[in-house]
């Protein structure tokens, strides 16, 4: 699977069932030491691009949870 913009994110978080929080969570967004899914938001609404090694680290995380 790859992840190459917000929409795909989007598509495959739904799909999985896992929260923005929970993804935040995982690639270690965090405010004041809670997950802050504002980025995942951000990325999602292609406010904000996602780089090479997130896009790596989201395809590992969705391929795990898939998997399991």
């Amino acid at each position: 699977m790859k992840i190459t913009n917000g929409k795909d994110l989007q598509a495959v978080r739904v799909k999985s069932g896992v929260t923005q929080r929970e993804v935040a969570e995982y690639l270690g967004y965090s405010v004041n030491g809670k997950p802050n899914s504002s980025m995942i938001a951000r990325f999602e609404n292609d406010h904000a691009k996602i780089n090479p090694r997130v896009a790596m680290l989201l395809e590992h995380y969705f391929t795990d949870q898939i998997a399991s």
